[in-house]
């Protein structure tokens, strides 16, 4: 005899038992898993995209400042691939269910801010092409379409219910943005070696970069997997990142009015290129990782319903619900059982039902954990937003001021930020 138990959602207020909300709560537990399947996949398209806009704009300022002589076909090549990921990207977007998503505003207003800035993209390629915008400029606009992208992850990790989940979202979005300073650090660093100098601005620039990618891999470090750890300890022993130790050594040396040999270009390009490659090759291994971890997670919870299903259908055909009397006098009167339940079943139900508050408490608590780090970035970002408006500033010398702020004072980021944060309240107030 099967359970023919109708869905809760047919039934009146008066029929629907505690056998019925655990059932949908699990339902509603493989429903949430799955829809943060799809944001996953997305996640991994994204990565895609992020890692060739980033060639493409290191090509576009080697093209913008030797003046059209040097990385044009090159470009033209990047042009394409970029062009395929962003297509693979778009077609992501239709596996979405967009009024499924009823939680996740966030994440669909930064789509649609993404959306708007791949419209303009062409337009800025026609910039390149025809040398009418300068390679610093073409260098932030193509820094607020990555930060774009990047923002997607970090909003996919906030809405995040699975603290597994979360944890590799964290660990998957300060890996990238740290390879994003990586490719900020190449793009700047191509504007000084084919310019033949640096000006001070840029030095800055530089240091505060490496800086900020050290800080995002310390936190990759301890939220990561062993396995995503090894990956990217086992990229870095190589010999080019001692020759781009020593490259970066040479322009913190570099004195004002110094000429370099603008072939150093080319050089830098490379070997900067050679880590970030390195990264985008654990950059896909996490986010393998984030999608096995996911169907692992859907697979495991509908086990659970199907067990619960089976469990809840035995005792339905073994002993009715409403099967007169107690067969234990001795029973445990704290689960208040009205006249006429059989206790074993109840009891029965009752440890379904606890088991799974328990373990939803145990979710909750290490969810907590894991979105430790996604406050601390939401702190950090919030003070940088009150120093750009109150001192007229980029956002890049505002966390740059919040940088030596914590160094300086030995203190961390975060608790600078908090400070920020709490004496702007206090002058509104």
């Amino acid at each position: 005899m099967t359970n023919t138990q109708p869905r809760p959602e047919s039934m009146s207020a008066s029929q629907l038992s505690s056998q019925d909300f655990l059932l949908a709560a699990k339902q509603a537990e493989i429903h949430s898993l799955k829809q943060l399947e799809l944001s996953c996949g997305l996640v991994t398209h994204v990565t895609a995209l992020i890692h060739e806009l980033q060639r493409e704009r290191g090509l576009s300022n080697i093209y913008l400042v030797s003046r059209g002589s040097r990385g044009g076909d090159t470009r033209a090549h990047q042009l394409g691939l970029s062009t395929f990921a962003v297509d693979a990207f778009r077609e992501a977007l239709g596996s979405l269910e967009l009024n499924s998503m009823t939680s996740a505003a966030t994440l669909l207003n930064r789509i649609a801010v993404v959306l708007h800035r791949l419209d303009s993209l062409d337009a800025l390629r026609q910039q390149v092409n025809a040398r009418e915008i300068a390679a610093a400029n073409n260098t932030d606009e193509y820094n607020q379409l990555i930060a774009d992208l990047l923002a997607l992850i970090f909003e996919a990790a906030d809405i995040s219910g699975d603290p597994q989940i979360t944890q590799a979202l964290v660990a998957m979005f300060n890996f990238l943005q740290g390879k994003e300073y990586a490719g900020q650090e190449r793009a700047w660093g191509v504007i000084g070696f084919s310019a033949g100098e640096f000006s001070k601005n840029i030095i800055d620039r530089l240091n505060g970069l490496q800086y900020a990618q050290q800080r995002c891999l310390d936190i990759f470090s301890d939220v990561a997997s062993t396995d995503a750890l090894h990956c990217w300890e086992s990229q870095t022993n190589d010999s080019s990142y001692s020759e781009l130790a020593r490259m970066r050594q040479m322009i913190r040396r570099y004195e004002p009015g110094e000429q370099l040999p603008t072939t150093m270009a080319e050089i830098w390009y490379e070997l900067t290129t050679h880590r970030i490659d390195a990264m985008q090759r654990c950059e896909q291994r996490l986010a393998q990782e984030l999608l096995t971890l996911c169907e692992a997670k859907i697979d495991a919870a509908e086990m659970d319903l199907q067990q619960h299903h089976r469990q809840l259908a035995t005792l339905s055909d073994t002993v009715p619900l409403s099967s007169l009397g107690d067969e234990d006098d001795n029973a445990d009167t704290t689960l208040n059982i009205g006249p006429g339940v059989n206790v074993r079943v109840a009891r029965s139900i009752f440890d379904l039902v606890q088991h799974q508050a328990e373990r939803l408490r145990e979710l909750n608590d290490a969810l907590g954990q894991a979105r430790q780090t996604l406050e601390e970035r939401k702190l950090i970002d919030k003070a940088k937003g009150i120093l750009i408006k109150s001192r007229n500033i980029t956002e890049e010398q505002a966390y740059r001021q919040l940088r030596e702020a914590a160094m300086s004072n030995n203190k961390r980021m975060v608790d600078v930020a908090a400070n920020v944060i709490s004496v702007a309240e206090m002058l509104d107030g």
